[in-house]
């Protein structure tokens, strides 16, 4: 009961800082999760990311993905660490757009294969370190220029061997905030966002939990390029992951009409 007051107040805590700034520009071009919007219909997106993690153990991570939009409502990708791989597919199901705000809603799966199992700690991972089942709901909330977004999902540990960590629960609360500029007067300006996301997750065996909070920058070139910078730290620990402090660097290009044009038949 204790852990759950502190996770709640922590989330109650940033919502209402943030509420104070409703009327502030913000982006919903999360670094740390999906929204449920999806990428323009029939783009494809190349993104390389670089993670180095520290904790009870130290550990570097290489991330290669590619991304592809097939509809307005449908997108995959693939990725992979070079000791693992990655496969992920969103499908958007409700959409209620308006002038300068929308609520949207997703559902996600996401198969993680590793050669290896990460067996030595009660935490699931998800980072390739061992191989995972994930899925769940997204919604996301754009009011302006302001974007909030919910991820809650359940885990499952493709790994018999494990003693702990078998499944799990888990989430993500995602808000940005645009920076610059304080007014748009074309595509080709760069932007600069704020993006502050809570990260948590309970196992359902014997109630391990962490929360964490990933504060991050967002460079956006060109409406086409961008580079993130994030921090993610924990908030409440307890459980014994290996690693608890990542520091994330990435980049990523979007290439619009990539794909070809589905034709109706007549």
């Amino acid at each position: 009961m204790r852990r759950i007051k502190k996770v709640a107040f922590y989330i109650l805590l940033l919502c209402t800082s943030l509420f104070q700034f409703k009327d502030i520009k913000a982006q919903e071009l999360f670094v740390n999760a999906e929204p449920a919007s999806i990428m323009p219909a029939r783009s494809i997106m190349i993104k390389q990311s670089y993670a180095t993690m520290t904790g009870k153990e130290n550990d570097n991570n290489f991330k290669t993905q590619l991304e592809f939009s097939l509809s307005k409502n449908w997108m995959t990708h693939l990725g992979t660490n070079y000791k693992s791989w990655e496969w992920y597919t969103q499908y958007r199901f409700y959409s209620k757009d308006a002038v300068y705000e929308h609520l949207r809603m997703a559902l996600f799966f996401r198969a993680i294969y590793a050669a290896s199992n990460a067996i030595h700690t009660n935490s699931i991972l998800l980072e390739g370190q061992e191989s995972v089942l994930h899925s769940g709901l997204i919604i996301t909330q754009l009011k302006h220029k302001w974007a909030s977004s919910l991820t809650i999902g359940a885990l499952v540990k493709q790994d018999a061997l494990a003693a702990n960590g078998q499944a799990g629960f888990q989430y993500s609360f995602s808000n940005g905030l645009l920076l610059y500029p304080k007014k748009y007067t074309s595509y080709g300006q760069t932007n600069v966002n704020f993006y502050i996301e809570l990260i948590g997750q309970t196992l359902f065996s014997d109630k391990a939990h962490y929360l964490d909070v990933a504060p991050a920058i967002q460079f956006i070139f060109n409406s086409q390029s961008k580079v993130n910078i994030s921090y993610q730290l924990p908030l409440i620990n307890e459980s014994n992951r290996l690693t608890t402090h990542t520091a994330a660097l990435s980049w990523d290009c979007l290439f619009f009409n990539a794909l070809p044009k589905h034709k109706k038949k007549s």
